[in-house]
């Protein structure tokens, strides 16, 4: 069993919708203290920023919606 399905399991089995709600929080944390440091890098790259978090979220909305659920 890899690290992955390990997490993914230990996830399935204790996480409320409240956890993973956090947890996208905690991931945006970094980014706004690395944003509020870095403000010169930001504004130089904010279209590119912009561009990856689109094609991200097509991806993300892709995954949610469109691909078929694949059974084991």
């Amino acid at each position: 069993m890899n690290l992955f399905n390990y997490i993914f399991k230990k996830m399935l089995a204790n996480f409320t919708n409240w956890d993973y709600g956090l947890l996208k929080f905690y991931g945006l944390i970094p980014g706004l203290i690395l944003g509020a440091f870095f403000p010169e890098f930001v504004k130089q790259y904010l279209w590119v920023l912009v561009i990856l978090f689109l094609i991200l979220l097509i991806r993300y909305l892709y995954l949610l919606f469109v691909k078929k659920i694949e059974s084991n």
